[in-house]
């Protein structure tokens, strides 16, 4: 937990100029930020956001139409869709009339694949379509996931009706962040050996204690609730955290763990990672915006660096024993950087895009160092700054291993 360099908070910078201008209200976030840079863990691969305006903050996401439904073949060349798999009118976005779609999965006979046209887009949950090409169509009373392959237009049509997707609002809610500093006149005015200034020395552990705090709160953080809410008008009010957040990403206080995978008590499997990627790859993620890590403590990290040591051919003359492995290549090509925490729990692994995460201070409230009341011949100081997380598509482009061995 120690930061690789304090010359920041030297005398002779900024930052020891702006100490020795005795101001009441001194901003430190580019203290926290060099901290935070400097960590290996979480918070180094966690960006700095935007500042928010109020105690809880929403950031809004859109999302893109789908292309793949699921359905069943009729023999009169129609598709249905099973209740269950359709809910509103995006059938009806997907496959519009005039549109050619295809069997992608689920069908047994793929050598025989198939195209049908959409003649009819009348309902939710069927599809009048006629044959489309010279391969007759097969019967698949099963489900089968079916994939738009082109949706052509003519010139003489007029404009097709808007099929933009509503947008959704998500949500997550400040906390503060606070340390007090108190000096005594003795204290302050003895030279001590090897400590050129108390007040820096004790700003700094305060900062360390402080990061320290935010990557518990950032990985584990439980918001504060009343009733069936989470809510923000709490006074000591707390964040939603990664692990809770990718459980119950709409925060309605149900764990939908739509991306969240129990091992039961297994132990970590290169197959169980390659599952929840697939898993994240068909719900969306995993695209070309996207810049995944895998999250682990130090129990999983020992599960990784057995992973293959028996086929590792050491050379003549290697004086280096143990193995490590700080990167995982996925079984389609995506490389994630294993990320070692000291505070995720050891039976949980996090796929976490690091391109959809972010830190938000709340404006005018960001790390900053405050002088208090002076108290008899002490000198008090207050550190403190108020930070969320935000979180895009937790349930799209994240997800997490639990209950593993």
């Amino acid at each position: 937990m120690a930061i690789s360099s304090t010359s920041f908070m030297s005398g002779g910078t900024v930052w020891g100029s702006v100490l020795n201008t005795k101001l009441d209200k001194i901003d430190c976030s580019q203290v926290l930020a060099a901290v935070l840079k400097a960590d290996k863990q979480l918070l180094g691969h966690i960006k700095m956001g935007p500042s928010a305006s109020n105690i809880e903050f929403n950031w809004i996401e859109d999302e893109l139409n789908e292309v793949t439904f699921e359905g069943c073949c009729t023999q009169s060349i129609s598709v249905s869709v099973p209740s269950g798999f359709t809910t509103s009118a995006s059938l009806l976005r997907v496959a519009r009339a005039g549109a050619i779609i295809t069997i992608k999965t689920g069908q047994a006979s793929t050598e025989n694949s198939f195209y049908l046209r959409v003649t009819t887009a009348a309902s939710e949950i069927l599809l009048t379509t006629t044959l489309y090409g010279s391969v007759p169509h097969v019967v698949a009373t099963a489900t089968a996931t079916w994939m738009v392959v082109s949706q052509p237009w003519s010139d003489s049509s007029d404009a097709s009706t808007d099929i933009s997707a509503a947008r959704t609002k998500k949500k997550n809610f400040m906390q503060i962040f606070e340390r007090a500093i108190e000096i005594g006149q003795t204290r302050k005015g003895m030279d001590m050996e090897a400590v050129s200034s108390e007040l820096q020395m004790q700003i700094k552990y305060r900062t360390l204690e402080i990061k320290r705090e935010l990557n518990i709160a950032v990985l584990l953080g439980m918001a504060f609730s009343t009733g069936s809410t989470y809510r923000a008008d709490d006074e000591a009010r707390t964040m939603m955290g990664i692990i809770n957040y990718l459980r119950d990403p709409d925060l309605d206080q149900t764990r939908e763990d739509t991306l969240v995978t129990s091992a039961s008590g297994g132990a970590l499997t290169v197959a169980l990672i390659n599952s929840l990627l697939y898993d994240i790859w068909d719900a969306g993620g995993l695209d070309e915006m996207a810049d995944p890590i895998l999250l682990v403590g130090a129990g999983q990290q020992r599960t990784f660096a057995s992973f293959e040591k028996d086929i590792r051919r050491v050379e003549q003359g290697e004086r280096q024993v143990g193995y490590y492995r700080d990167i995982f290549l996925s079984d389609m090509g995506v490389e994630l950087p294993i990320v070692l925490d000291r505070w995720c729990q050891d039976d949980k692994l996090i796929v976490l895009d690091r391109s959809r995460v972010a830190l938000r201070p709340l404006q005018g409230d960001s790390w900053h160092m405050e002088k208090m009341a002076k108290t008899g011949r002490s000198e008090k100081w207050q550190l403190s700054g108020q930070y969320g997380l935000e979180i895009r598509n937790p349930d799209k482009c994240h997800g997490m291993l639990m209950d593993l061995s």
